[in-house]
């Protein structure tokens, strides 16, 4: 069978309520998905309606805002489930991120997508309220047992030691280096000269900007002429990392940059730095390799496992670890910088587009398989083997 190419019984309600809320890497890897393989997905739901295009604009602010107060306010009000569309024997559900399963019918032929269990196992990073909301929808999923896919498989060991093994599929399928990330012409940012370290991610607390900003400051690198600059969308404890970055000497904070001007950033940076407190999966030090720039990402978990160990590894709770890896980067030699960046491109040139839809298309394929004799998870090897 091609890609997409289903049949009824493989015919899935593909829940994308993420679209109205998520802007970031989850938003567009999921909307690749739904873009490749359509033959798959003949009803699309976002929210309460069916819609064969992602609401934009105005309206899809509006009706974010109103599913979440619904999700955040509402779980004690006798609301119906959200719509199942047109109903189709056989069909089952695909839903691409955890939090909508709290509004939806969900069954053991089903599938779920977990980006990452951070919002239960670290709050602090995200506030009580989508806390509250995850460990719920957690709690849900673990009691009806769907399949299950990861974007990583620090995730899934991650999602194991909490929730057991009681599901019907465990399945990792890596996200991608997206196609094109050297193509394109460059404009350069104003105010921003060479030598300077970047950062690009969203202004949240789990890409651990605070730690980063002081240990910028301990490193003395303004002293020597290097900067250091970020961009990202604001996020959870944006106005804390705005704030200390307009006190500290040598620190431009940028907010949004159009293509152009990130492609200039990544050909005249010095290094990438980004050693998150938490990630699904960690795409933008790969992306930073295939633009030419070593980057600082966090020992262990799912950066180390994305880059594949072609980093420079600092440990994220410590000032002092990232302050040396920022000197480090800075300093090093031009035959270390070519060999780590060889293996990160390496790495880069495995994590494919092509790669990551034909992985999901085999999932969708194989889910009426992914049943062991017992009912739970399938335990062949070949069945639980990552597509990474």
């Amino acid at each position: 069978m091609a890609p997409g190419e289903a049949t009824d019984r493989r015919q899935y309600l593909m829940d994308f309520s993420l679209g109205l809320v998520n802007r970031t890497g989850a938003y567009v890897i999921c909307r690749d998905l739904l873009q490749e393989l359509p033959g798959y997905f003949p009803q699309v739901r976002y929210w309460r309606t069916i819609s064969k295009e992602t609401p934009q604009g105005w309206h899809r602010r509006i009706a974010g805002r109103l599913m979440m107060l619904e999700l955040e306010y509402g779980r004690s009000l006798p609301l119906p489930d959200w719509t199942e569309g047109t109903p189709v024997a056989g069909r089952r559900r695909l839903i691409l991120d955890p939090l909508y399963v709290l509004r939806s019918k969900l069954e053991r032929d089903d599938i779920v997508q977990c980006h990452d269990v951070g919002p239960v196992t670290h709050p602090e990073l995200f506030g009580p309220a989508i806390h509250a909301l995850y460990e719920e929808a957690y709690q849900k999923i673990a009691r009806v047992g769907p399949g299950m896919v990861f974007v990583s498989d620090a995730t899934q060991s991650a999602f194991r030691d909490r929730y057991g093994d009681d599901f019907r599929f465990f399945q990792t399928v890596a996200q991608y280096v997206r196609p094109g990330v050297l193509d394109g012409e460059t404009a350069p940012v104003e105010g921003v000269k060479p030598p300077f370290l970047l950062t690009v991610g969203a202004l949240e607390r789990r890409k651990n900007h605070l730690r980063v900003l002081d240990a910028y400051a301990q490193s003395g690198l303004h002293e020597r002429g290097v900067g250091y600059v970020f961009c990202g969308a604001r996020g959870i404890g944006a106005d804390a990392i705005l704030e200390k970055a307009a006190r500290t000497p040598g620190v431009t904070s940028l907010g949004f940059v159009t293509e152009p001007q990130l492609r200039w950033l990544y050909k005249n940076g010095t290094g990438f730095v980004l050693p998150s407190l938490l990630e699904g999966f960690g795409l933008p030090p790969i992306e930073a390799a295939q633009r030419g720039l070593v980057s600082i990402v966090s020992r262990g978990g799912a950066q180390e496992e994305a880059i594949g160990g072609a980093a420079v590894l600092v440990d994220p709770d410590s000032t002092s670890s990232i302050r040396d890896g920022m000197l480090q980067l800075v300093e090093m030699p031009e035959s270390d910088r070519r060999e780590i960046l060889l293996r990160g491109q390496r790495r880069g040139a495995i994590l494919t587009y092509g790669r990551y839809i034909q992985g999901w298309n085999r999932v969708l394929e194989r889910n009426d398989k992914f049943i062991g004799t017992d009912g739970r998870a399938a335990s062949d090897p070949e069945e639980l083997r990552s597509v990474a």
